[in-house]
């Protein structure tokens, strides 16, 4: 890993300096674990070992307490090392920031103490059985233990193959309902059955409840949703990975371009380092991690003004509206970069570009697999309706099949 950033500091020397290491580690054999399909079950353990999961939890919980604009930072790295990370530990971060800012109690102290010890949360609410949106399948029922017993299957269970404890909602006997179960829990079936072409290792699967217990597990303090910024932060977390991605992009393109001796008789007649054209494209390379890096910390800032609105009581309708459609914009401009980037990389060489050890291709499957998350066209309407007529962006993103319509 080169061009680590400095960032906050600790007893052990810089942030970045204490998760250079691992992260080396993990871009390293990065490509291997893609094309043998090996999830990194091991080296999320330890990230979360070296304190990674616990960074932004304050500091007398056991975290580092540290700012978004600098987690910010480090997310770009161990994107640029291997995106899968970013989007394991999504669900975790965004329970997190929403632990820090419920009001002080009992439970929500426990919860950030488990956390800096290193414990990781997982998210297991979508489905593809259900309307999805103020209903679901799945039953989370009262037990006369005094427990919750759950029911039913999920998908999109991105974090949850890696994680201490998942995260799940329900209907319960007074509506939707949330919960948290043990990963290992009797009754908890987790499938690697994510069949999407990128972002391959996340296991973003189907979760299964046969009739689990919560009984010994932790409950969330009344309120606490993923939600506290709207979506803001969700999304900002996919821009950060694709900043990670134009990153790797650039960086081993120049390297290839470097250890090329081969050229093109139709060129400049010279080394490709020595091309026009082709230091044409690697200034593309360069101008597109420049902007997704850029503007992946402007939000990272943006969002940190929020935070303390919300944690201070500041936060109206109007500033949750704003940040989330000047994320919606990022959403547009880094997506539609980071692709370009991904597919103009291979125009610095011929096929040796393309040889599957180099596996180039996992960057773009993984920036359009992330761009799938969001889809483009829906965010340039709602930017579109709030910039011409003030309309407040939906906020709270769910799908599902409309039972009503169907046959």
């Amino acid at each position: 890993m080169t061009g680590l950033i400095e960032t906050s500091t600790s007893p052990h020397g810089s942030l970045s300096a204490r998760f250079a290491p691992l992260f080396a580690e993990i871009g390293a054999t990065a490509i291997d674990r893609e094309r043998a399909r090996t999830l990194p079950t091991e080296l999320v353990a330890r990230l979360a070992q070296s304190g990674f999961t616990a960074l932004r939890i304050p500091r007398e919980f056991g975290g580092s307490e540290i700012r978004l604009s600098e987690l910010a930072e480090l997310l770009i790295q161990l994107a640029a090392a291997d995106s899968n990370f970013v989007q394991i530990l999504r669900a975790h971060f965004l329970y997190t920031d929403a632990l820090r800012q419920a009001p002080v109690s009992p439970e929500r102290d426990e919860w950030l103490r488990r956390i800096g010890n290193g414990e990781i949360l997982g998210g297991a609410y979508t489905e593809q059985s259900a309307e999805n949106r103020t209903h679901f399948s799945t039953t989370i029922s009262p037990d006369p233990s005094g427990a919750s017993i759950i029911s039913g299957e999920k998908f999109y269970s991105t974090g949850s193959w890696y994680a201490d404890w998942i995260i799940t909602a329900g209907e319960g006997p007074d509506g939707v309902a949330q919960a948290v179960v043990a990963r290992d829990a009797d009754g908890v079936e987790l499938l690697d059955d994510w069949n999407g072409f990128g972002q391959r290792l996340t296991a973003s699967g189907t979760t299964r409840f046969h009739d689990a217990s919560t009984a010994g597990a932790p409950q969330l303090p009344p309120g606490v949703q993923p939600g506290s910024y709207g979506t803001s932060l969700a999304q900002f977390w996919h821009i950060a990975a694709l900043a990670g991605i134009a990153q790797a992009v650039h960086t081993e393109t120049v390297d290839y371009v470097r250890s090329r001796k081969r050229y093109f008789a139709q060129g400049a007649g010279v080394v490709p380092a020595l091309d026009p054209v082709v230091q044409s494209v690697v200034g593309e390379l360069s101008a597109a991690r420049y902007l997704a890096a850029t503007i992946t910390r402007s939000l990272a800032a943006r969002l940190d003004d929020l935070d303390v609105a919300i944690t201070t009581g500041g936060a109206d309708e109007a500033l949750f509206d704003e940040v989330e459609v000047e994320v919606y914009r990022a959403q547009v401009v880094v997506m539609n970069s980071v692709l370009s980037a991904a597919a103009r990389s291979f125009d610095v060489g011929g096929a040796s570009a393309v040889d599957a050890d180099r596996s180039w291709d996992r960057h773009w499957r993984n920036a359009r697999t992330l761009a799938s998350h969001n889809p483009s066209p829906l965010r340039l309407v709602s930017i579109g309706d709030y910039d011409i007529n003030a309309t407040s962006p939906f906020r709270t993103w769910l799908s599902g099949v409309d039972l009503r319509n169907r046959a």
